[in-house]
């Protein structure tokens, strides 16, 4: 009874509190649900909820996945909530569910769908009834809130363990978290060899059979350690596909998914191979949820990548591309330079990717720098590369070594200082940005479409 007590006191003083940010349209945050916790520890227990729970973890791709199920299920009519600013751990997924629920603590959405960090799955999982999951994969990430991604495989083990009825939609290339053993129901999607990646990258993380601890070999890479791969001692291999993607074709924006001895064509919205695999976990969570291929195809013509992730613009003949490149995260800024590398055209390119959100006296360590791939920036297409701030001879001096050369790096003092280090002497500039730099970032992609309206008399 007590406990009742407490969680409606949670409830109705959460919504009020949260009723005041939105008055002051500040209610992209995430107190209102830490103060629900203040008064029930069991809030998201005791919350009730709608009809299909789906969650979504993983290193890199939560946000980006999350935002297209939003897209798909809104526009299947589907009423549905979730944290569009992706507050991913307990605090935000209360505020979530606050305002899926009435003041009589029932129901008022069709959906919610939580974005889960991976590392704090242990507490999400068994007081969110989940009913989906997708799992998008493991990499290094930051070391002083993460560690090593074994340790945040045993949390992903942990977190299936608490809600062994949770569906899960794995991603099977990558054997970091395909590997984890567990009981629930499980769909696994795969892509087919694409190219040849035989690169020897900085960082492995995942050096040696799990099992056995043997060798392995990849029969294919798709970047870092995702791909298709088997232990030569003791003949562990990658999981069989239920669902699996091929035949991609950049130009014409479409690759197949090949489920159940059948092909269907679907098209792409994006020009990255990492978005490719965020389309085809959904297309694996949707076929699962019952939805038919003409619906999920149809969908995913209108589906796009968040704006906070990916975008571009075009000022007269330059192209201003915005491409978030997680800091702290050898991983994903290995992705991302991989990715720029593939384009043909002459791009300068600008690092936004330090953590605004560390001081001089609170900062992370700066070995993930040195984990990155920035060979891939040594490509003929890449004129300059314009770094800045207080990362910024780290990143140099990490350049130097992949041997990029010295005359392709500049470094300024302040991010503003990057729009008057720049050439203006290509069609495309490519602005990688961190995740807690979205505002930032836009505001200097706005400068530089101003000078190059100067530059090319647009003015």
């Amino acid at each position: 009874m007590i406990g009742k007590i407490l969680f409606f006191l949670g409830l109705w003083s959460s919504k009020f509190l949260l009723f005041i940010y939105k008055l002051r349209g500040k209610e992209k945050n995430d107190r209102p649900g830490l103060l629900a916790y203040k008064f029930s520890k069991d809030f998201i227990y005791r919350i009730d909820k709608p009809k299909i729970m789906i969650g979504v973890t993983g290193t890199n791709g939560k946000s980006t996945i999350s935002s297209f199920i939003y897209q798909f299920l809104t526009k299947e009519g589907l009423k549905v909530q979730y944290n569009n600013w992706f507050a991913n751990a307990l605090a935000g997924h209360a505020r979530c569910l606050l305002d899926s629920v009435s003041i009589f603590n029932k129901t008022k959405v069709d959906a919610v769908i939580l974005e889960i960090d991976e590392k704090t799955m242990p507490e999400t999982m068994p007081c969110a009834d989940i009913d989906y999951l997708i799992v998008t994969n493991l990499s290094s990430d930051s070391l002083k809130r993460n560690g090593y991604p074994s340790f945040i495989a045993s949390k992903l083990k942990e977190g299936f363990d608490l809600s062994p009825k949770t569906k899960i939609i794995m991603n099977a290339d990558d054997p970091l978290c395909s590997f984890i053993p567990h009981k629930n129901p499980t769909i696994y999607y795969s892509l087919e060899k694409y190219r040849d990646d035989n690169i020897e990258h900085n960082v492995n993380d995942f050096p040696v059979c799990p099992k056995c601890f043997g060798k392995l070999k990849y029969e294919y890479h798709h970047y870092r350690h995702l791909g298709k791969v088997k232990c030569t001692e003791c003949g562990l291999e990658s999981m069989k596909s239920d669902f699996v993607g091929g035949n991609i074709n950049f130009d014409k924006k479409t690759f197949f998914v090949r489920h159940d001895k059948k092909d269907y064509i679907y098209p792409i919205n994006s020009e990255s191979i990492f978005n490719v695999f965020n389309e085809l976990s959904i297309i694996a969570l949707f076929t699962e949820m019952g939805y038919s291929y003409d619906t999920i195809r149809k969908n995913l013509k209108e589906i796009e990548v968040p704006k906070t992730r990916e975008n571009f613009i075009k000022v007269g003949n330059t192209r201003i591309d915005l491409q978030v490149s997680k800091g702290q995260n050898g991983s994903s800024s290995s992705i991302v330079f991989d990715h720029i590398s593939n384009i043909k055209e002459d791009m300068e390119v600008i690092l936004l990717i330090n953590d605004k959100t560390y001081t001089k006296t609170h900062k992370e360590t700066v070995t993930w720098i040195y984990e990155t791939d920035f060979f891939y920036l040594k490509n003929p297409n890449i004129k300059r590369i314009i770094v800045s701030d207080y990362l910024a001879t780290d990143y140099k001096v990490a350049m130097l070594l992949d041997g990029v050369p010295e005359d392709k790096i500049v470094i300024v003092d302040k991010d503003e200082d990057v729009v008057n280090a720049l050439k203006y002497d290509t069609n495309r500039i490519m602005i990688l940005f961190d995740v807690d730099f979205v505002r930032g970032s836009l505001e200097i992609r706005d400068k530089i479409a101003e000078k190059v309206k100067e530059k090319e008399g647009l003015k």
